[in-house]
């Protein structure tokens, strides 16, 4: 299957809309992007549009990321950025590709990068050739760009970090109670929702019970280890997965390995 779909304008939004259905019919998370040339209708100057629309919800309901459209433009002097940039956002996205069965470890995805397609249409691709973009030679970038399959060390490491996220929930939970409780003592409304910083220079303004005080420190100081302790699994996970994705030679996998 060729990730790289040219077609004529007319025809290009039904193909874009008709794979998106069809992965919403399948169940499947999805990213699809698109390249297009418009033109200014006075001076004829040409802006490329890169966009893309991802959707996730179908591995996580609740995630934060679960859609995300991204739309850039490149002028003329930075039109070839325009390619690197579509090859950046799909590796961006294959990093987030792994199988299914990898639990609950946010951010990953059932996205695979053999169902990740570029759109282009066909005057949008003439003019990208006319440039000295070789389109076959795009295709052929974002074919070899492979997405990688659990080992059991992730798997092992999704499953910690699922412990891990119950465990911050219901201490998360506990500290809103002490904070509940706090609020008790004090005359006036404190907002107990507010962020740690806000929250402390009330609490700093009052006498409140020193057990509480405690109790809330405490439970403070667990979150801020569950937290580090989140972000180092998501390091390691992304550390072994770095060198394992094929990659076209025009990438630098050190150079967009912070999309």
């Amino acid at each position: 299957m060729d990730n790289v779909i040219v077609d004529k304008p007319e025809r290009l939004d039904q193909d874009i809309e008709d794979f998106k259905i069809d992965a919403v019919e399948d169940e499947k998370n999805f990213t699809v992007a698109r390249l297009r040339v418009c033109r200014d209708p006075e001076k004829e100057t040409p802006v490329i549009f890169y966009t893309q629309e991802l959707n996730r919800n179908f591995k996580d309901p609740t995630d934060p990321m679960g859609k995300r459209y991204l739309i850039k433009s490149f002028t003329p002097s930075n039109a070839m950025a325009s390619i690197d940039t579509s090859l950046e956002r799909k590796f961006g996205d294959t990093m987030l590709a792994h199988k299914p069965r990898i639990r609950d470890y946010s951010p990953l995805t059932d996205i695979h990068s053999s169902t990740m397609n570029l759109f282009l249409d066909d005057e949008s691709a003439t003019y990208l050739s006319d440039i000295g973009v070789n389109i076959d030679g795009l295709g052929e970038d974002f074919q070899s760009m492979e997405s990688v399959e659990a080992t059991p060390y992730m798997e092992d490491v999704s499953m910690g970090v699922e412990q891990l996220k119950a465990e911050l929930r219901q201490h998360r939970l506990e500290l809103r109670q002490v904070k509940l409780q706090m609020a008790d003592e004090i005359d006036g409304f404190v907002d107990v929702d507010a962020d740690d910083d806000e929250f402390n220079k009330v609490i700093a303004m009052h006498r409140v019970s020193d057990h509480l005080v405690q109790q809330y420190l405490a439970g403070v100081e667990k979150i801020h280890e569950l937290k580090t302790q989140l972000g180092q699994a998501t390091d390691a996970v992304f550390s072994e997965t770095k060198v394992r994705i094929r990659l076209p030679p025009r990438l630098n996998i050190d150079d967009v390995i912070g999309l």
